[in-house]
């Protein structure tokens, strides 16, 4: 798929902001993936391949690459450099790798073990991120 005409003031428009965080490809110097919304590494990943931009694109390539950089051998994203690592963040990394087309990498693999392996009984992950305070709510 290639990015229509219609599309194309929209694709210059995200590229422009590739700097913005400090280094390329929407990133911080310290590689922070997802600070900068909405021109954050992921989402502006997701933007161009919503609009036709082809995997293979050298961009694209570029921030996969990225985001393989902080992949942990225990299947989880480290996308911010200080601090936790947190299963919301691996998925959303996760989810814009396999939509570049990763999905069969055997690191994305890893990554949905990593998953399978940690699910709680009632089918979800615990983010334990409490940005909002403690409480019944948070669980």
């Amino acid at each position: 798929m290639a990015v229509e005409n219609q599309y194309l003031s929209d694709v210059e428009t995200i590229l422009s902001h590739r700097h913005d965080n400090g280094a390329d490809l929407w990133a911080t110097p310290d590689k922070r993936l997802l600070k900068g919304s909405p021109f954050s590494t992921f989402d502006s990943v997701l933007y161009l391949s919503e609009l036709g931009m082809p995997p293979e694109d050298p961009v694209l390539k570029a921030a996969a690459d990225l985001i393989f950089s902080v992949w942990q051998d225990d299947g989880r994203f480290k996308i911010y450099p200080k601090g936790s690592i947190y299963p919301c963040q691996t998925a959303i990394a996760a989810n814009v790798l396999c939509h570049l087309g990763y999905d069969s990498d055997n690191r994305i693999q890893k990554t949905f073990r990593h998953f399978l392996d940690t699910q709680y009984k009632d089918g979800g992950w615990r983010c334990n991120k409490f940005s909002y305070g403690h409480g019944e709510e948070t669980e």
